[in-house]
Protein backbone atom coordinates (compact mmCIF):
# COMPACT_ATOMS: atom_id res chain seq x y z
CA UNK A 1 0.00 0.00 0.00
CA UNK A 2 1.53 3.80 -0.78
CA UNK A 3 2.30 5.69 2.14
CA UNK A 4 0.05 8.04 0.25
CA UNK A 5 -3.74 6.06 0.91
CA UNK A 6 -5.33 5.52 3.77
CA UNK A 7 -6.92 2.08 4.61
CA UNK A 8 -10.28 1.04 3.09
CA UNK A 9 -9.05 3.35 -0.69
CA UNK A 10 -7.45 2.13 -3.39
CA UNK A 11 -6.90 3.22 -6.82
CA UNK A 12 -4.81 2.42 -9.95
CA UNK A 13 -1.54 1.03 -9.72
CA UNK A 14 -0.02 3.94 -11.77
CA UNK A 15 -1.63 6.70 -9.42
CA UNK A 16 -0.14 4.76 -7.01
CA UNK A 17 3.76 5.10 -8.51
CA UNK A 18 2.93 8.79 -9.48
CA UNK A 19 2.01 9.52 -5.51
CA UNK A 20 5.16 7.71 -4.10
CA UNK A 21 7.04 9.35 -6.39
CA UNK A 22 6.58 12.97 -5.92
CA UNK A 23 6.81 12.37 -1.98
CA UNK A 24 10.01 11.51 -2.76
CA UNK A 25 10.43 14.25 -5.14
CA UNK A 26 9.40 16.61 -1.68
CA UNK A 27 11.93 14.41 0.61
CA UNK A 28 14.62 17.43 -0.90
CA UNK A 29 12.19 20.71 -0.19
CA UNK A 30 11.16 19.64 3.66
CA UNK A 31 12.10 22.06 6.26
CA UNK A 32 15.52 21.18 8.20
CA UNK A 33 16.26 18.46 5.14
CA UNK A 34 20.85 19.53 4.31
CA UNK A 35 22.31 17.46 1.83
CA UNK A 36 26.06 17.65 1.58
CA UNK A 37 28.25 20.31 1.91
CA UNK A 38 31.82 21.67 1.47
CA UNK A 39 32.99 23.13 4.54
CA UNK A 40 35.98 24.91 3.40
CA UNK A 41 37.93 26.25 0.59
CA UNK A 42 40.96 24.49 0.14
CA UNK A 43 44.50 24.77 -2.20
CA UNK A 44 44.36 21.84 -4.34
CA UNK A 45 48.42 22.08 -5.25
CA UNK A 46 48.32 18.84 -7.44
CA UNK A 47 46.58 17.29 -10.61
CA UNK A 48 45.47 14.37 -8.24
CA UNK A 49 44.46 16.44 -5.62
CA UNK A 50 42.43 18.36 -8.29
CA UNK A 51 40.97 14.89 -9.69
CA UNK A 52 39.85 13.90 -6.22
CA UNK A 53 37.71 16.87 -5.22
CA UNK A 54 36.32 16.96 -9.10
CA UNK A 55 35.07 13.02 -8.22
CA UNK A 56 33.77 14.62 -5.02
CA UNK A 57 31.94 17.58 -5.75
CA UNK A 58 30.17 15.69 -8.78
CA UNK A 59 29.34 12.87 -6.41
CA UNK A 60 27.55 15.84 -3.86
CA UNK A 61 25.38 17.34 -7.16
CA UNK A 62 23.41 14.08 -7.00
CA UNK A 63 21.54 15.88 -4.19
CA UNK A 64 20.83 18.38 -7.18
CA UNK A 65 18.22 17.61 -9.53
CA UNK A 66 18.88 17.48 -13.25
CA UNK A 67 16.83 20.50 -14.44
CA UNK A 68 16.82 22.92 -11.94
CA UNK A 69 13.94 25.10 -10.90
CA UNK A 70 14.80 28.77 -12.43
CA UNK A 71 13.33 30.93 -9.27
CA UNK A 72 15.40 28.84 -7.06
CA UNK A 73 17.98 29.02 -9.06
CA UNK A 74 17.96 32.90 -9.21
CA UNK A 75 17.36 33.41 -5.56
CA UNK A 76 20.80 31.54 -4.94
CA UNK A 77 22.22 33.00 -7.58
CA UNK A 78 21.71 36.51 -6.07
CA UNK A 79 22.70 35.94 -2.63
CA UNK A 80 25.88 34.38 -3.47
CA UNK A 81 26.95 36.80 -6.25
CA UNK A 82 26.01 39.78 -3.49
CA UNK A 83 29.08 37.83 -1.61
CA UNK A 84 31.13 37.24 -4.17
CA UNK A 85 31.17 40.61 -5.32
CA UNK A 86 31.88 42.10 -1.89
CA UNK A 87 34.98 39.55 -1.90
CA UNK A 88 35.81 40.78 -5.11
CA UNK A 89 36.35 44.43 -3.92
CA UNK A 90 37.26 43.64 -0.38
CA UNK A 91 39.10 39.78 -0.28
CA UNK A 92 38.75 37.65 2.78
CA UNK A 93 41.57 38.00 5.15
CA UNK A 94 40.93 34.98 7.11
CA UNK A 95 41.04 32.30 4.29
CA UNK A 96 44.64 32.16 2.15
CA UNK A 97 42.85 32.95 -1.54
CA UNK A 98 44.90 35.39 -3.76
CA UNK A 99 42.56 38.71 -4.01
CA UNK A 100 42.65 37.82 -7.81
CA UNK A 101 40.74 34.90 -7.65
CA UNK A 102 37.75 36.33 -6.20
CA UNK A 103 37.94 39.08 -9.48
CA UNK A 104 37.93 36.45 -11.62
CA UNK A 105 35.28 34.30 -10.02
CA UNK A 106 32.67 37.10 -9.30
CA UNK A 107 33.06 38.37 -12.96
CA UNK A 108 32.75 34.63 -14.54
CA UNK A 109 29.53 33.78 -12.19
CA UNK A 110 27.79 37.49 -12.92
CA UNK A 111 28.34 37.16 -16.68
CA UNK A 112 29.51 34.11 -17.76
CA UNK A 113 28.01 31.32 -16.34
CA UNK A 114 25.03 30.24 -18.30
CA UNK A 115 21.06 30.22 -17.19
CA UNK A 116 19.48 31.09 -13.47
CA UNK A 117 18.18 27.13 -13.59
CA UNK A 118 21.56 25.78 -13.41
CA UNK A 119 22.24 27.00 -10.18
CA UNK A 120 19.67 24.57 -8.81
CA UNK A 121 21.13 21.85 -11.02
CA UNK A 122 23.37 18.69 -10.92
CA UNK A 123 25.64 20.08 -13.32
CA UNK A 124 26.03 23.75 -11.47
CA UNK A 125 26.23 27.10 -13.28
CA UNK A 126 28.90 26.62 -16.61
CA UNK A 127 31.13 28.24 -18.21
CA UNK A 128 31.26 27.20 -21.34
CA UNK A 129 32.08 30.53 -23.56
CA UNK A 130 35.02 30.10 -26.05
CA UNK A 131 38.42 32.29 -25.32
CA UNK A 132 37.65 35.00 -27.64
CA UNK A 133 34.14 35.40 -25.83
CA UNK A 134 36.10 35.56 -23.02
CA UNK A 135 38.11 38.34 -23.85
CA UNK A 136 35.89 40.25 -25.12
CA UNK A 137 33.20 40.54 -22.32
CA UNK A 138 35.76 40.26 -19.34
CA UNK A 139 39.02 41.20 -21.30
CA UNK A 140 40.28 37.77 -20.12
CA UNK A 141 44.08 37.65 -22.42
CA UNK A 142 44.59 33.87 -20.66
CA UNK A 143 41.44 32.60 -20.43
CA UNK A 144 42.32 29.23 -19.85
CA UNK A 145 44.93 30.25 -17.11
CA UNK A 146 42.28 32.64 -14.86
CA UNK A 147 39.85 29.49 -15.13
CA UNK A 148 43.22 26.87 -13.77
CA UNK A 149 43.64 29.69 -11.10
CA UNK A 150 39.53 29.29 -9.89
CA UNK A 151 40.31 25.42 -10.15
CA UNK A 152 43.11 25.36 -8.13
CA UNK A 153 41.81 26.82 -5.26
CA UNK A 154 38.28 24.33 -6.11
CA UNK A 155 35.93 26.96 -6.85
CA UNK A 156 35.20 25.23 -10.44
CA UNK A 157 35.75 22.01 -11.72
CA UNK A 158 35.52 20.98 -15.46
CA UNK A 159 32.50 19.56 -16.83
CA UNK A 160 33.27 17.11 -20.01
CA UNK A 161 35.86 19.21 -20.65
CA UNK A 162 37.44 18.37 -24.21
CA UNK A 163 40.97 16.78 -24.65
CA UNK A 164 41.79 19.81 -26.75
CA UNK A 165 40.35 22.31 -23.91
CA UNK A 166 37.46 23.29 -26.63
CA UNK A 167 34.51 24.72 -24.74
CA UNK A 168 30.74 24.82 -25.84
CA UNK A 169 26.88 25.10 -24.60
CA UNK A 170 24.17 23.51 -26.65
CA UNK A 171 20.98 23.47 -23.77
CA UNK A 172 18.90 21.28 -25.52
CA UNK A 173 14.96 21.53 -26.52
CA UNK A 174 12.43 20.72 -23.75
CA UNK A 175 13.44 17.91 -21.91
CA UNK A 176 16.89 16.91 -23.69
CA UNK A 177 19.46 16.78 -21.82
CA UNK A 178 22.10 19.59 -21.97
CA UNK A 179 25.32 19.26 -24.18
CA UNK A 180 28.22 21.07 -22.54
CA UNK A 181 31.68 21.31 -22.55
CA UNK A 182 33.47 23.75 -20.12
CA UNK A 183 33.93 24.80 -16.36
CA UNK A 184 31.53 24.52 -13.75
CA UNK A 185 30.80 26.41 -11.24
CA UNK A 186 29.41 23.60 -8.97
CA UNK A 187 31.42 24.07 -5.63
CA UNK A 188 30.12 27.54 -5.40
CA UNK A 189 26.48 25.39 -4.38
CA UNK A 190 28.59 23.26 -2.11
CA UNK A 191 29.98 25.97 -0.67
CA UNK A 192 26.74 28.40 -0.04
CA UNK A 193 26.74 27.87 3.81
CA UNK A 194 30.62 28.63 3.84
CA UNK A 195 30.49 31.60 2.01
CA UNK A 196 27.69 32.58 4.53
CA UNK A 197 29.34 32.46 7.47
CA UNK A 198 32.78 33.81 5.83
CA UNK A 199 30.80 37.26 5.16
CA UNK A 200 29.65 37.41 8.22
CA UNK A 201 33.27 37.04 9.66
CA UNK A 202 34.46 39.53 7.39
CA UNK A 203 31.41 41.90 7.84
CA UNK A 204 32.72 41.87 11.51
CA UNK A 205 35.86 42.00 11.16
CA UNK A 206 35.31 45.19 9.25
CA UNK A 207 33.09 46.75 11.34
CA UNK A 208 35.20 45.88 14.03
CA UNK A 209 38.49 47.20 13.10
CA UNK A 210 37.77 49.59 10.20
CA UNK A 211 33.91 51.24 9.68
CA UNK A 212 33.50 52.07 13.57
CA UNK A 213 36.07 52.88 14.61
CA UNK A 214 36.88 55.12 11.55
CA UNK A 215 33.11 56.54 12.62
CA UNK A 216 34.07 57.28 16.01
CA UNK A 217 37.24 59.22 15.11
CA UNK A 218 35.60 61.70 12.55
CA UNK A 219 33.06 62.38 15.27
CA UNK A 220 35.78 63.13 17.72
CA UNK A 221 38.66 65.17 15.38
CA UNK A 222 35.98 67.03 14.75
CA UNK A 223 34.68 68.00 18.00
CA UNK A 224 38.30 68.34 18.90
CA UNK A 225 38.66 70.81 16.23
CA UNK A 226 35.38 72.84 17.33
CA UNK A 227 36.10 73.30 20.80
CA UNK A 228 39.87 74.30 20.59
CA UNK A 229 39.43 78.24 20.26
CA UNK A 230 36.96 77.72 23.38
CA UNK A 231 39.13 75.68 25.81
CA UNK A 232 41.13 78.66 27.68
CA UNK A 233 38.20 80.48 28.63
CA UNK A 234 35.43 78.00 28.82
CA UNK A 235 34.39 75.05 31.13
CA UNK A 236 32.10 73.60 29.19
CA UNK A 237 34.88 73.10 26.39
CA UNK A 238 37.35 71.57 28.75
CA UNK A 239 34.76 69.23 30.36
CA UNK A 240 34.08 68.19 26.61
CA UNK A 241 37.61 67.29 25.99
CA UNK A 242 37.75 64.98 28.78
CA UNK A 243 34.76 63.02 27.42
CA UNK A 244 36.27 62.81 23.70
CA UNK A 245 39.64 61.90 25.48
CA UNK A 246 37.29 59.06 27.60
CA UNK A 247 35.54 57.79 23.80
CA UNK A 248 39.03 57.87 22.39
CA UNK A 249 40.80 55.83 25.00
CA UNK A 250 37.69 53.11 25.04
CA UNK A 251 37.40 53.12 21.30
CA UNK A 252 41.44 51.93 21.62
CA UNK A 253 40.92 49.67 23.96
CA UNK A 254 37.79 47.81 22.32
CA UNK A 255 39.65 47.84 19.05
CA UNK A 256 42.44 45.71 20.59
CA UNK A 257 39.96 43.24 21.42
CA UNK A 258 39.08 39.81 19.69
CA UNK A 259 36.53 40.56 17.32
CA UNK A 260 33.10 39.56 18.67
CA UNK A 261 29.52 40.85 18.17
CA UNK A 262 29.85 42.28 21.91
CA UNK A 263 32.95 44.63 21.25
CA UNK A 264 31.06 45.67 18.04
CA UNK A 265 27.69 46.59 20.04
CA UNK A 266 30.22 48.67 22.39
CA UNK A 267 31.48 50.49 19.73
CA UNK A 268 28.57 51.20 18.14
CA UNK A 269 27.74 52.68 21.84
CA UNK A 270 30.64 54.57 21.35
CA UNK A 271 29.83 55.82 18.12
CA UNK A 272 26.69 57.07 19.06
CA UNK A 273 27.93 58.76 22.07
CA UNK A 274 30.63 60.57 20.04
CA UNK A 275 28.11 61.65 17.48
CA UNK A 276 25.50 63.02 20.07
CA UNK A 277 28.40 64.87 22.06
CA UNK A 278 29.79 66.23 18.70
CA UNK A 279 25.98 67.94 17.83
CA UNK A 280 25.72 68.96 21.16
CA UNK A 281 28.92 70.86 20.85
CA UNK A 282 28.04 72.22 17.70
CA UNK A 283 24.76 73.97 18.89
CA UNK A 284 26.39 74.93 22.16
CA UNK A 285 29.19 76.75 20.07
CA UNK A 286 26.48 78.07 17.58
CA UNK A 287 24.51 79.76 20.31
CA UNK A 288 27.68 81.40 21.76
CA UNK A 289 28.04 83.46 18.06
CA UNK A 290 24.09 84.25 18.39
CA UNK A 291 25.01 85.30 22.14
CA UNK A 292 28.01 87.79 21.20
CA UNK A 293 25.93 89.23 17.81
CA UNK A 294 22.77 90.03 19.22
CA UNK A 295 21.84 92.42 16.22
CA UNK A 296 20.52 89.71 14.18
CA UNK A 297 17.17 91.07 12.98
CA UNK A 298 19.23 93.84 10.68
CA UNK A 299 20.05 93.34 7.04
CA UNK A 300 22.35 95.66 6.83
CA UNK A 301 26.09 94.78 5.76
CA UNK A 302 28.74 96.08 8.01
CA UNK A 303 31.38 97.09 5.48
CA UNK A 304 34.27 95.88 7.77
CA UNK A 305 33.11 92.39 6.90
CA UNK A 306 32.12 92.60 3.49
CA UNK A 307 34.53 91.73 1.19
CA UNK A 308 33.50 94.65 -1.20
CA UNK A 309 33.10 97.21 0.87
CA UNK A 310 36.00 96.75 3.24
CA UNK A 311 38.94 99.21 2.54
CA UNK A 312 41.19 96.23 3.77
CA UNK A 313 39.98 94.13 0.62
CA UNK A 314 42.88 93.13 -1.57
CA UNK A 315 42.47 95.01 -4.96
CA UNK A 316 42.56 92.93 -8.59
CA UNK A 317 46.14 94.04 -10.58
CA UNK A 318 44.62 95.71 -13.74
CA UNK A 319 47.60 93.87 -15.83
CA UNK A 320 47.76 96.65 -18.45
CA UNK A 321 44.10 97.38 -19.47
CA UNK A 322 42.41 100.51 -18.41
CA UNK A 323 40.17 98.77 -16.96
CA UNK A 324 38.12 95.95 -15.88
CA UNK A 325 34.15 94.91 -17.21
CA UNK A 326 32.11 92.45 -15.10
CA UNK A 327 33.17 89.17 -15.76
CA UNK A 328 36.52 89.91 -16.34
CA UNK A 329 39.49 87.71 -14.68
CA UNK A 330 43.11 88.03 -14.30
CA UNK A 331 44.70 85.64 -16.60
CA UNK A 332 47.65 83.33 -15.72
CA UNK A 333 51.26 83.17 -16.34
CA UNK A 334 52.89 80.79 -18.34
CA UNK A 335 54.58 79.23 -15.55
CA UNK A 336 51.22 78.51 -13.69
CA UNK A 337 49.92 76.97 -16.84
CA UNK A 338 52.73 74.69 -16.60
CA UNK A 339 52.35 73.97 -13.11
CA UNK A 340 48.15 72.96 -13.57
CA UNK A 341 48.74 69.71 -15.54
CA UNK A 342 51.33 68.77 -12.14
CA UNK A 343 49.01 69.66 -9.79
CA UNK A 344 46.09 67.80 -11.29
CA UNK A 345 48.69 64.51 -11.37
CA UNK A 346 49.40 65.37 -7.40
CA UNK A 347 45.54 65.79 -6.89
CA UNK A 348 45.05 62.40 -9.29
CA UNK A 349 47.69 60.70 -6.97
CA UNK A 350 46.43 61.62 -3.63
CA UNK A 351 42.76 60.56 -4.47
CA UNK A 352 44.43 57.03 -5.48
CA UNK A 353 46.23 56.70 -2.33
CA UNK A 354 43.18 58.00 -0.02
CA UNK A 355 40.56 55.22 -2.27
CA UNK A 356 43.45 52.69 -1.40
CA UNK A 357 43.86 53.59 1.91
CA UNK A 358 39.87 53.29 2.32
CA UNK A 359 39.60 50.16 1.03
CA UNK A 360 42.37 48.55 2.33
CA UNK A 361 43.22 46.41 -0.34
CA UNK A 362 45.86 44.14 1.42
CA UNK A 363 43.74 42.92 4.32
CA UNK A 364 45.75 44.92 7.16
CA UNK A 365 43.57 46.82 8.74
CA UNK A 366 40.93 44.39 8.61
CA UNK A 367 43.38 42.05 10.94
CA UNK A 368 43.46 44.14 13.73
CA UNK A 369 47.15 44.38 13.01
CA UNK A 370 48.84 47.17 15.20
CA UNK A 371 52.49 48.07 15.06
CA UNK A 372 52.92 47.27 18.72
CA UNK A 373 52.77 43.99 17.98
CA UNK A 374 55.30 43.86 15.13
CA UNK A 375 58.33 43.00 17.65
CA UNK A 376 56.37 39.44 18.63
CA UNK A 377 55.18 38.79 15.19
CA UNK A 378 58.09 39.51 13.49
CA UNK A 379 60.97 38.72 16.71
CA UNK A 380 64.00 39.51 14.79
CA UNK A 381 63.48 43.02 15.30
CA UNK A 382 63.84 43.09 18.73
CA UNK A 383 66.93 45.00 19.92
CA UNK A 384 67.51 46.44 16.92
CA UNK A 385 64.56 48.48 15.57
CA UNK A 386 62.07 50.68 17.39
CA UNK A 387 59.37 51.14 15.45
CA UNK A 388 56.81 53.10 17.26
CA UNK A 389 53.25 53.68 16.93
CA UNK A 390 53.30 54.86 13.69
CA UNK A 391 56.80 54.05 11.87
CA UNK A 392 57.43 55.82 8.62
CA UNK A 393 60.25 55.63 5.44
CA UNK A 394 63.13 55.79 8.15
CA UNK A 395 61.94 52.69 9.82
CA UNK A 396 61.46 51.19 6.04
CA UNK A 397 64.92 51.59 5.13
CA UNK A 398 66.57 50.52 8.77
CA UNK A 399 64.52 47.50 8.22
CA UNK A 400 65.40 47.07 4.36
CA UNK A 401 69.43 47.14 4.97
CA UNK A 402 69.10 44.33 8.28
CA UNK A 403 67.12 42.34 5.98
CA UNK A 404 69.37 42.66 2.95
CA UNK A 405 66.92 44.54 0.82
CA UNK A 406 68.47 47.42 -1.94
CA UNK A 407 67.01 50.83 -0.71
CA UNK A 408 65.82 51.48 -4.10
CA UNK A 409 63.52 48.59 -3.82
CA UNK A 410 62.60 49.40 -0.46
CA UNK A 411 61.55 52.68 -2.27
CA UNK A 412 59.80 51.23 -5.21
CA UNK A 413 57.66 49.24 -2.92
CA UNK A 414 57.00 52.20 -0.69
CA UNK A 415 55.78 53.85 -4.36
CA UNK A 416 53.54 51.14 -5.67
CA UNK A 417 52.35 49.77 -2.00
CA UNK A 418 52.33 52.64 0.45
CA UNK A 419 54.42 52.49 3.49
CA UNK A 420 52.62 51.02 5.80
CA UNK A 421 52.16 47.71 2.92
CA UNK A 422 55.99 48.04 2.01
CA UNK A 423 57.22 47.99 5.70
CA UNK A 424 55.00 45.00 6.19
CA UNK A 425 56.38 43.44 2.98
CA UNK A 426 59.79 43.86 4.44
CA UNK A 427 59.30 42.46 7.81
CA UNK A 428 57.82 39.18 6.24
CA UNK A 429 60.87 38.87 4.65
CA UNK A 430 63.13 39.76 7.18
CA UNK A 431 61.74 37.06 9.00
CA UNK A 432 62.18 34.30 6.40
CA UNK A 433 65.78 35.62 6.09
CA UNK A 434 65.78 35.15 9.31
CA UNK A 435 64.15 31.59 9.58
CA UNK A 436 66.77 30.81 6.52
CA UNK A 437 63.36 29.90 4.12
CA UNK A 438 64.72 32.22 1.57
CA UNK A 439 66.71 29.92 -1.04
CA UNK A 440 68.11 33.24 -3.69
CA UNK A 441 68.15 36.87 -1.90
CA UNK A 442 65.97 38.73 0.39
CA UNK A 443 65.80 41.55 -2.85
CA UNK A 444 64.22 39.41 -5.01
CA UNK A 445 61.93 38.08 -2.76
CA UNK A 446 60.82 41.90 -1.96
CA UNK A 447 60.47 41.99 -5.67
CA UNK A 448 58.11 38.91 -6.03
CA UNK A 449 55.77 40.69 -3.60
CA UNK A 450 55.99 43.85 -5.03
CA UNK A 451 54.86 41.68 -8.37
CA UNK A 452 52.40 40.14 -6.57
CA UNK A 453 50.60 43.38 -5.27
CA UNK A 454 50.84 44.58 -8.58
CA UNK A 455 48.85 41.64 -10.07
CA UNK A 456 46.51 41.41 -7.05
CA UNK A 457 47.48 38.52 -5.29
CA UNK A 458 49.09 39.72 -1.97
CA UNK A 459 47.20 39.22 1.01
CA UNK A 460 49.07 40.66 3.81
CA UNK A 461 46.17 40.38 5.77
CA UNK A 462 46.24 36.78 6.00
CA UNK A 463 49.65 36.58 6.61
CA UNK A 464 49.24 38.87 9.85
CA UNK A 465 46.71 36.28 10.93
CA UNK A 466 49.23 33.11 10.32
CA UNK A 467 51.63 35.01 12.20
CA UNK A 468 49.44 35.40 14.95
CA UNK A 469 48.91 31.71 15.22
CA UNK A 470 52.09 30.80 14.97
CA UNK A 471 53.36 33.24 17.63
CA UNK A 472 49.99 32.76 20.14
CA UNK A 473 48.38 29.61 19.21
CA UNK A 474 44.39 29.57 18.28
CA UNK A 475 43.63 30.37 21.92
CA UNK A 476 43.76 33.91 23.36
CA UNK A 477 46.87 34.32 25.59
CA UNK A 478 45.69 38.15 26.55
CA UNK A 479 42.78 40.35 25.74
CA UNK A 480 44.53 42.54 24.31
CA UNK A 481 45.80 40.13 21.66
CA UNK A 482 44.11 40.59 18.11
CA UNK A 483 42.20 38.32 16.62
CA UNK A 484 43.53 34.73 16.73
CA UNK A 485 41.26 32.24 14.62
CA UNK A 486 37.91 33.75 12.93
CA UNK A 487 36.80 30.08 12.22
CA UNK A 488 34.59 30.77 15.58
CA UNK A 489 33.61 34.02 16.01
CA UNK A 490 31.96 34.07 19.89
CA UNK A 491 28.92 35.60 20.04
Amino acid sequence: MSITQTPGTAGPRSARRMDSASIGDLIGTLPGYEGSQLDAIEHLESDKERARFTALVFQMMDQFPDRGDPDRGRQRKRKILRILEDFSRRPPVTIDVAPIVWKYLYAAASRIAARDEHWDSACGPLIAASNAHLKRELGWNAARTNLARLAEYGLAVPYCLAGNGKRYFDPGRGNADIHASGWSLAPLLLLEDFLEKLAETERLLAEHHMVIPREITRSTTAAYQLIKPFEENASWAQKARKKLEAISAARRQFSRRTASRNAVRTLKRLADAAGRLLTRISLRITSEISRANPDQTTTRVQPEKHHLYSLKSALLEVDGLAGRRSGDHPTSTSAEAKDEPEQKKEEIRESLKNDRKEEDPYGIERSGFEWDEAPTLFPFIKGLIELGPRPGLDALHNIARISQIAQRTAARASGELGTEAALICALITGHHLAAGEIQKSADAYMGALIKRARSGELNLGHTLFGRRQAIYGRRDTKASNRVNDMQGLPH
